[in-house]
């Protein structure tokens, strides 16, 4: 093939046998998908980190609360970096990202029943999703390390992850403050 197509042999061959054999393209359904997706993300973006500012900003507030782990929040002690490299908002919240840690009171008891308690938020892991999520690191993504080790990462038996999506910040704080009920009533 190197002698019939020279230097276009390796994109001659890749045509000719892997996309007419295992054809590595998106289907016109996937493709379509995927474009819509990247044409919303700033927008999702946007509500996502929008949300997730009032709501680290309330969750800080609540007595059953230990910690927000927020660098948008002006408490972070990474507040001033997260400002130099992500901005802020028009109040002075950094813009960070959607994802962070909340400490609640009650150890494990208290991260157990505040998960009990939510109704909006799924119980699973990612970023930049439709829907907020909830992730327990302490059972889940931790629970193979030493104690140790768990403790030097910040990974206590109450550490929750939140990742805000895109429902309304009011419903959010809605069903947090259920779930925070929950873990007062410990």
């Amino acid at each position: 093939m190197l002698d019939r197509f020279g230097r276009g042999a390796y994109a001659r061959a890749a045509r000719e046998s892997v996309v007419n054999d295992i054809g590595p393209t998106l289907s016109p359904l996937h493709g379509f998908l995927m474009h819509q997706g990247m044409e919303t993300l700033s927008l999702r973006m946007d509500r996502h980190v929008a949300s997730s500012i009032r709501i680290a900003a309330w969750l800080e507030q609540q007595p059953e609360v230990l910690s927000v782990d927020y660098a948008g929040l002006p408490s972070s002690p990474f507040h001033a970096l997260a400002a130099r490299d992500y901005g802020l908002d028009a109040t002075g919240y950094g813009r960070t990202g959607s994802v962070f840690g909340v400490t609640v009171r009650g150890g494990i008891d208290g991260a157990r029943a505040f998960v009990n308690g939510l109704r909006l938020f799924s119980r699973m892991t990612g970023i930049g999703d439709t829907r907020s999520m909830v992730l327990h690191p302490h059972t889940s993504t931790h629970s193979t390390f030493a104690p140790e080790i768990n403790e030097r990462l910040g990974i206590t038996p109450g550490l929750l992850r939140l990742s805000v999506g895109i429902e309304s910040a009011d419903d959010l704080i809605r069903d947090l403050r259920g779930a925070l009920d929950r873990v007062a009533a410990l």
